[in-house]
């Protein structure tokens, strides 16, 4: 769920990814706000609804004193009945001293609620559902002076802070939920409102800034899909522009490059025409002079042969034994001679061959190649140890050359060793696959191995037969499947061949 997710965020647009982050952040900050302000309002209104009730039990309370003392309940009814014009009063009581009910009014339905207990000198509030209710007791006190008018005070004054009742006063909350709803209602609709405003500017800000962002990137897929598109510099914040400017910079620098690269490339064709022209008139060289070693060598070369050993037929007793060797030396250089133009032919061959890969069993052909070699040379016994199943995408034809030679290097540099082993194997390095050829012989020194594997290089002298060609045709038929090819040697101890041929 998470992966489908990112994977549909990460297909979105600029301006689609920030109004999804922006929006809702913008819409419940907005709404939060709302919500404080309107409850902070509500709780303000409700600390205005208790100030009112102690208010008005204050001066319930200041205005009873004669009327407790004397315990006139009309003096009370006309100063309790005068607060019933607020709709928010419940109930009124005024109780004397001796906790008769002076007083008592309720407007509407009658319930009997449990009032505070006051303090002397403060009114004591308490919360229930739905009304609050307040208490204060009514003390007498001394005045600071005495009215003539009012008699009544000095007699009040002599008493000094007797308690002369309680009055009792309950405030509805009905009105306190018809103000909290409507001032909810109010704020919440004005944060609703203010949260599409905010909305709309986000919105209307993210459009300035992802429009010359979304241009820019329509230009580079148009261009990335290979169509050079002309982009008008965009409008926008500082940082959008230098953008844009800096990718028109690359582009007009990119469409040099590509001219110059398209100018380079017809000359290129050009010189690359030139050069296989070049090289087809080369190859027809070397196939004529293919043709000329093939014929016109070989006829002179089997005369030279043929008449020295004529001579040496006819003539062989009439001759001193300095003549015979003569003749002999003439023979062997044409037969040599013959060999050398044998070799440079395959050599010539293998370049030019085309070949045709499947799948070869190299275990088996290697088996066979070793069979020929002991029927050839039965004198000469060596311990051919070939691992099997050695299967290989190769052609056939030029495995089995390279082969013939590698065997046969084998088989004639272990020819002057008493147990001669020649092994046939495998080995697995860095995820491809070596083959392995190694053999108990003569083997060279590791200095001239940069020798190896070129024409006409020999690193053993007389006492071995060959041409120095048959490792330079081995290199050619691996390096044309692919491969690489390579050795290791101790005079004396035998050498080690390593080549690939990649699948």
């Amino acid at each position: 769920m998470r992966a489908h997710l990112i994977a549909l965020y990460g297909r979105l647009g600029v301006r689609q990814s920030l109004a999804l982050i922006i929006v809702p952040i913008t819409l419940i900050g907005a709404l939060a706000i709302g919500l404080v302000a309107a409850a902070s309002s509500t709780d303000e209104v409700a600390r205005h609804h208790v100030r009112a009730g102690e208010q008005m039990t204050a001066t319930l309370a200041q205005r009873s004193d004669l009327p407790l003392l004397y315990e006139s309940s009309v003096g009370i009814a006309e100063i309790a009945n005068s607060l019933f014009d607020n709709p928010l009063v419940r109930e009124i009581r005024v109780v004397g001293k001796n906790g008769k009910l002076l007083f008592g009014r309720t407007q509407g339905k009658k319930e009997s609620w449990r009032y505070p207990t006051p303090l002397a000198d403060e009114t004591a509030a308490n919360e229930q559902d739905d009304v609050w209710l307040f208490s204060r007791r009514v003390s007498t006190a001394r005045p600071t002076a005495v009215d003539p008018e009012m008699p009544e005070a000095a007699l009040l004054g002599s008493m000094g802070d007797e308690v002369l009742g309680e009055v009792q006063l309950a405030l509805s909350k009905e009105s306190l939920f018809n103000a909290r709803r409507s001032i909810f209602f109010g704020n919440l609709f004005i944060a609703l409102a203010f949260s599409l405003a905010s909305v709309a500017a986000t919105l209307l800000l993210l459009r300035r800034f992802s429009t010359p962002l979304e241009s820019l990137a329509d230009t580079m897929h148009e261009v990335r899909a290979g169509h050079w598109v002309e982009s008008e510099l965009p409008t926008g914040p500082r940082e959008i522009r230098e953008i844009a400017e800096s990718y028109q910079a690359l582009m007009a620098t990119l469409r040099q490059r590509e001219e110059q690269l398209r100018e380079f490339n017809e000359d290129l064709e050009e010189r690359i025409r030139l050069r296989t022209q070049a090289l087809q008139a080369a190859n027809k060289e070397l196939e004529a002079f293919s043709y000329s070693a093939s014929h016109d060598l070989r006829a002179p070369l089997r005369a030279i042969d043929g008449f020295g050993k004529a001579l040496l037929e006819d003539y062989g007793p009439s001759l001193d034994p300095t003549a015979k060797t003569y003749l002999h030396r003439i023979c062997a250089g044409a037969s040599r001679m013959s060999d050398l133009i044998d070799d440079m032919l395959k050599l010539s061959r293998i370049t030019r061959y085309e070949m045709q890969v499947a799948d070869v069993d190299m275990s088996e052909m290697a088996e066979a190649i070793a069979a020929v070699l002991q029927e050839r040379h039965p004198e000469h016994r060596v311990d051919f140890r070939v691992t099997p199943g050695m299967v290989v995408r190769a052609d056939r034809n030029m495995l089995r050359i390279a082969l013939e030679n590698l065997l046969e290097n084998a088989w004639k540099y272990t020819g002057k060793v008493a147990a001669a082993q020649v092994e046939f194997g495998l080995v697995h390095q860095q995820h491809e696959t070596v083959y392995v050829l190694r053999d108990n012989g003569a083997g060279f020194d590791m200095r001239f191995a940069d020798k190896l594997f070129g024409a006409f290089q020999r690193l053993h002298g007389k006492e071995f037969e060959g041409t120095g060609i048959g490792l330079a045709i081995v290199q050619r038929v691996v390096i044309r499947h692919g491969g690489h090819i390579w050795a290791d040697a101790e005079v004396d101890k035998g050498a080690t061949f390593y080549f690939t041929l990649p699948d």
